[in-house]
């Protein structure tokens, strides 16, 4: 693939600041965003790499501008890599409304400002373009306590599908790519962010998925590697070489096993209930 400009949003740490290095050491020109300068000023060291101070929760005018300020960097911007986020955990009664708006203003709504800023630019250009976000496992599987999370991330797979499907009826070359990881030895602790309302009835519950997602931290895998499959993915390299990189792409095989047990056992439970639900069509 030809040079490519890559904007990615969170580059502080764990698969942001990875794919920065894994795209800009193939030789692509990257400009790495994050709400705190400071935390990326060594990445401004990288060949091939820019950086820009950048809050997703800004307002829609100052992020235009963040764009606009961005594409003159190398002069254009190919592919749009949304990875900024965090999570918010705690039972579903434990959450407060500002916690939970908080939560969406940041995963969702910064996201989708982001994207619908980036659209015209890149219908604009009329060339091949990508608008990528990385989702999560949790944008088709929920897990207790993470309800917050992935209620973010099952809203941005419903949004990113359609705009997929109307980019496709346009016969616009703009293609949607959700990057599904699951679990890896990143620092995603140290952006969870906890209910400040504890109800103590839950703790068994909040008990047993701490030490779940304790052995994953322990057993995942490397974010680095994450990183490199995101990037083949989003290139058109390695695996992904010669393929049609599908709209949702796992990344970790406990990504494709906790989702397809998903899907296979609401299979059947459509499948069983298929002559309830027809009883309602038209005679």
């Amino acid at each position: 693939m030809s040079q490519q400009v890559v904007y990615i949003t969170g580059t502080s740490s764990g698969f942001g600041r990875d794919l920065v290095h894994q795209l800009a050491s193939r030789g692509h020109k990257v400009i790495a965003t994050a709400r705190n300068l400071s935390k990326i000023e060594d990445l401004a060291k990288v060949e091939n790499v820019k950086i820009q101070q950048l809050d997703v929760t800004d307002t829609v005018d100052n992020l235009k501008k963040k764009v606009d300020e961005a594409i003159t960097f190398f002069g254009k911007i190919d592919i749009l890599v949304n990875n900024a986020g965090y999570a918010l955990i705690g039972c579903f009664e434990e959450f407060s409304e500002t916690e939970i708006k908080q939560q969406f203003d940041t995963n969702f709504f910064g996201t989708i400002n982001l994207t619908q800023i980036f659209l015209p630019y890149f219908r604009s250009t009329k060339t091949e373009s990508i608008i990528s976000t990385v989702t999560s496992m949790g944008g088709s599987v929920a897990f207790p306590t993470f309800g917050a999370y992935v209620s973010t991330k099952f809203a941005l797979e419903g949004f990113y599908e359609a705009l997929d499907q109307e980019l496709k009826v346009s016969q616009l070359p703009i293609r949607v790519l959700l990057l599904a990881p699951g679990s890896f030895k990143t620092n995603i602790g140290a952006n969870i962010k906890k209910s400040e309302r504890v109800v103590d009835e839950y703790q068994p519950v909040k008990d047993q998925v701490a030490e779940f997602f304790k052995n994953a931290q322990v057993n995942g895998g490397s974010s680095a590697i994450g990183a490199k499959l995101m990037a083949d993915a989003l290139l058109g390299e390695g695996f992904a070489k010669g393929k049609q990189v599908p709209l949702r792409l796992p990344i970790g095989s406990d990504a494709v096993d906790f989702t397809l047990d998903k899907f296979r056992k609401e299979t059947e439970v459509y499948e069983a209930w298929r002559p309830f639900a027809s009883e309602s069509d038209s005679k």
